[in-house]
């Protein structure tokens, strides 16, 4: 006969135990609307505010985690399993504490004021020393975003220490992009572009091999995106240089690969104060404000010589080396050949086709190692390319025949062969016009 009461208690129980549930689900509901409200409020305080989810009110959190790239959130998922705790007696405990806002969106919590003040001006102090540290004056430097604060009430647990908050702004959240591989791409500049190793290229892109990538190819680029950015206008003086020009004189007692300084240069210097404009510390554009000369720059002047070669060639000339004719002059890849050349092995001997007094020994560029003959008062000269080794020196006399090198691959050559080329007045010429 006891029942009927018993029955009673029980009803009445759970009432009360389904009221409270209801009253957690809506102040879930008013304290953190990105949980309840799917692709509505998962902007970029979505994962904030999914994090401040204290472990006794969502129970396996990192189960439930907001993917903030893809705009997704579980959050009715967690709102259930805080109706179970709250069912089951664990109330978050909630206090008042102070949101960062940046363009209006809560992203972090401090404790007060305060803090929120200590976080922003640590952010901007970091800038400073690490971009601004040799600035005359700093005329601006601030966010590019609206960043503010606002008071709120959050669970215990959301609210972050000043560093923690710092961290939070600067590191970001993870952002997804699409990037159209072009022409000359490789893995390693991509990864640089977005501050990731190819290691984490590789891991975004599972079966794209990074070593054969093709124009066209379209990779995924998984990469931090602050919260914050930095924007900075700041004065700088720099000291430089003003360089000195030189003035040749002519001097018919010097050969004309012989020089002399008469008068040496001197480097003059100046003192600019440059307005620097720079985000996230990168130089965007700089503007120069003044100029003062410190000391002038003093002139240069060099003798060069004019003392003409004697006619020392007979204009009958011999092949250099004794090979097979693989290139001839004239048109050749899309450019123009100045010359011919002649494939043999490494090392046979080259002997000067006419005689002559040696103009240049050195390396030149594509040429390579490189003999030059001049065969008298520079009408005719003959280039001796891609050699491996020389056998005259700068300034000597040769007769036709004379060995003044050996064949080579040196410079911009496939393969071991002689280039040799004829220059009249300074324009190469059909070496073959030479030979019968």
């Amino acid at each position: 006969m006891h029942r009927r009461p018993i029955l009673l208690v029980v009803i009445a129980a759970a009432m009360c135990l389904g009221v409270v549930a209801d009253m957690g689900w809506r102040h879930l509901q008013s304290s953190h609307p990105a949980m309840v409200e799917n692709d509505q409020q998962a902007g970029s305080d979505g994962q904030a505010l999914v994090d401040a989810v204290p472990d006794d009110a969502a129970g396996s959190y990192e189960r439930d985690r907001v993917e903030v790239a893809s705009r997704t959130t579980t959050g009715p998922r967690v709102a259930r399993e805080s109706l179970e705790s709250l069912a089951a007696g664990q109330v978050p405990v909630m206090q008042k504490a102070i949101a960062i806002t940046v363009d209006g969106q809560a992203v972090v919590a401090v404790a007060d004021e305060a803090a929120a003040q200590q976080v922003l001006d640590t952010i901007l102090h970091q800038y400073e020393e690490n971009y601004l540290g040799d600035a005359t004056v700093v005329e601006e430097l601030t966010f590019s975003e609206s960043v503010s604060w606002r008071e709120t009430e959050v669970a215990q647990d959301e609210v972050k220490s000043v560093e923690e908050a710092v961290n939070v702004l600067l590191l970001g959240t993870d952002k997804v992009a699409t990037y159209t591989v072009v022409s000359g791409d490789t893995a390693w500049d991509i990864a640089m572009e977005y501050d990731l190793t190819t290691d984490q290229l590789a891991r975004a892109n599972p079966g794209v091999d990074l070593e054969l990538l093709q124009p066209g190819q379209q990779l995924t680029i998984t990469y931090k995106e602050p919260y914050v950015h930095l924007r900075s206008v700041a004065q700088r003086q720099v000291e430089e240089g003003i360089p000195f020009v030189e003035e040749t004189v002519e001097d018919s007692s010097l050969w004309p690969w012989e020089s002399e300084i008469v008068t040496p240069g001197k480097w003059g210097s100046r003192v600019k104060m440059l307005r620097e404009y720079r985000e996230d510390g990168e130089l965007v554009s700089t503007e120069v404000l003044n100029v003062e000369v410190l000391s002038q720059p003093q002139r240069q002047v060099r003798k060069v010589g004019t003392k003409q070669v004697p006619d020392m060639g007979t204009g009958s000339l011999i092949l250099p080396v004794v090979g097979d004719l693989t290139s001839k002059f004239g048109p050749r890849w899309g450019s123009w050949h100045s010359g011919i050349d002649l494939a043999t092995s490494t090392g046979t001997p080259v002997k000067a086709a006419d005689s002559g007094i040696v103009t240049f020994v050195g390396w030149d560029g594509g040429y390579g190692k490189l003999v030059k003959i001049d065969h008298g008062g520079g009408k005719m000269v003959t280039y001796y390319a891609h050699l491996s080794g020389y056998n005259v020196s700068v300034g000597q006399a040769v007769n036709k025949g004379d060995v003044i090198g050996y064949v080579g691959n040196t410079g911009n050559s496939t393969g071991p062969h002689l280039h040799f080329e004829i220059r009249i007045d300074g324009q190469p010429v059909n070496p073959l016009n030479y030979y019968p």
